[in-house]
């Protein structure tokens, strides 16, 4: 093995590697998206009481829920699994 460059990542490196950091970022990162998923839920849920509760106001009464909405909205997706392997 040279120090040349980068080491390249196998199947059996992959696998003898810290197994518990591997596991516990991915459980880190899957538990932010959720938190950010059940956040925008309850704005969801507010703004849809909003709406039926302003009736024919609700453009100008509600607009600070839908503007929070749509500002959470693209943070909120759920990411796909990341490669680990190149």
């Amino acid at each position: 093995m040279s120090s040349d460059g980068p080491v390249k990542t196998t199947r059996e490196t992959l696998y003898t590697a810290d197994r518990a950091e591997i596991f516990g970022n991915r459980d880190r990162l899957v538990r932010d998206q959720w938190v950010k998923i059940m956040k925008l839920r309850i704005v969801r849920e507010k703004l849809a009481e909003c709406y039926h509760r302003e009736s024919v106001n609700h453009m100008q009464n509600c607009r600070v829920l839908v503007e929070r909405y749509l500002k959470d909205l693209p943070d909120a997706q759920i990411g796909g699994r990341p490669p680990f392997l190149p």
